[in-house]
């Protein structure tokens, strides 16, 4: 698929989203399978024809993979909870559909589509005209007694940490409210994790004992990760033919979601080379 920007522009693609108007068929970003909806991993090829193009999309951790997981399955048990059924569904209803971050619209203003030559985000192409709704949840109002707040469902982004301020809150982020849920998050250690203890001593009887002990109170007791760094934090790649290669590697899109910035006009392709499973 081929896409071009006027000037400097920033933009979105959703792979699923162009495949779709491109091939006439439903594509999706997740796969059901065993009652859950898994987030496919659309494997890309990107290639700049002119022009320098700034990438960003989302980390294949498992933080993003079961964040979109239990989204599916909370939107399951939201409609469970109205009495209705997925066999109550249209087709593309039974789909669901993430928005990237709190800056990607539902409408077209702000999204790139294949096919239209010489135009900025939103200007036409392969399905740009169609309606295409993201899926949204609907909850209590947590602020307003018998309210409700029916919000879209957005990957990246960090939510209220006051259920009252929800409300003002753009969207519902995925990856956040799966970290909030987890209730498992291990903050760094602040206290030595084994004492010194007379028992070391006179097992070892050597001096290194205490050495060691101390070696260990601070050595690796950590996770080398940080959860919190999914919320907001992109992956990045560049694409140039201007400076540096013109052709990407092959790289990992989760649910076909993809930010993209020029600093002047840029033509570019995007090939989908594989479908995975995350």
């Amino acid at each position: 698929m081929q896409y071009s920007g006027i000037g400097a522009e920033t933009g979105y693609i959703d792979l699923a989203r162009n495949l779709s108007a491109v091939n006439a068929k439903s594509i999706t970003q997740t796969k059901r399978r065993k009652g859950k909806y898994r987030p496919l991993g659309y494997l890309v090829r990107i290639r700049a024809l002119t022009g320098t193009l700034t990438i960003q999309s989302l980390n294949c951790g498992y933080p993003t993979r079961n964040a979109v997981v239990l989204a599916g399955h909370a939107r399951d048990e939201m409609l469970k909870s109205a009495g209705i059924s997925r066999s109550n569904l249209e087709s593309y209803q039974k789909e669901l559909r993430f928005l990237y971050d709190a800056d990607m619209a539902a409408a077209t203003a702000d999204s790139y589509f294949p096919g239209a030559t010489d135009q900025g985000p939103g200007n036409g192409g392969w399905g740009a005209g169609l309606t295409y709704d993201y899926t949204a949840l609907t909850i209590e109002d947590p602020d307003t007694a018998g309210a409700t707040l029916t919000k879209p469902m957005m990957m990246l982004g960090e939510q209220a940490a006051d259920s009252n301020d929800w409300e003002d809150d753009d969207g519902f982020f995925v990856i956040s409210n799966w970290l909030n849920w987890r209730h498992s998050f291990t903050p760094a250690a602040s206290d030595d994790d084994i004492a010194n203890n007379v028992f070391s001593w006179a097992i070892q009887q050597s001096d290194t004992a205490e050495a060691i002990i101390n070696r260990i109170d601070d050595e690796q007791d950590e996770k080398p990760y940080d959860l919190t760094e999914f919320i907001d934090t992109p992956i990045n790649t560049v694409v140039s033919t201007e400076v540096g290669n013109p052709t990407s590697g092959i790289i990992c899109v989760p649910l076909g979601l993809l930010k993209l910035s020029h600093l002047a006009t840029a033509v570019w392709e995007i090939e989908v080379v594989g479908v995975t499973e995350l």
